[in-house]
């Protein structure tokens, strides 16, 4: 008898995809390069990314801050907001054009592309956390 792996349940089913296939870098956020067979699990993408934690690890100890705390320029969370604001706004909107638009394709076309034009802005912002010093 052969062993299967872990999820494999033959019958032609498609393969498990890798849990870590998406994780991200605890850091910066970018996915983490390919899995290596051995050793402890990546945290961090590349060793700028573990450096620049491991500092803001020591200057949140030494403020007292915990280590879900991150302290982020006011600008860049305020950016944020508003894109956010702009977003809850626009999906308003396409909510009271979809409920009117009935089964017009270009009034749905319309309404989702004025999402997304809103969406955008929000999805292409990103906050990095400050390890000290100004930026």
């Amino acid at each position: 008898m052969t062993k299967r792996p872990v999820g494999d349940e033959g019958g032609g089913s498609a393969p498990r995809r890798d849990p870590r296939a998406d994780e991200r870098c605890r850091w910066c956020g970018r996915r983490l390069p390919d899995r290596a067979r051995t050793g402890r699990p990546r945290r961090y993408c590349r060793p700028g990314c573990r450096q620049q934690a491991h500092m803001a690890r020591k200057l949140a100890a030494v403020h007292g801050l915990g280590d879900d705390d991150v302290i982020v320029a006011r600008q860049a969370v305020e950016e944020l907001q508003g894109a956010l604001y702009c977003l809850q706004a626009a999906i308003e909107d396409a909510d009271a054009d979809l409920a009117d638009a009935g089964d017009d394709p270009a009034e749905l076309r319309r309404a989702i592309a004025w999402l997304l034009d809103n969406a955008r802005p929000a999805a292409a912002l990103w906050i990095e956390p400050r390890t000290g010093g100004v930026t």
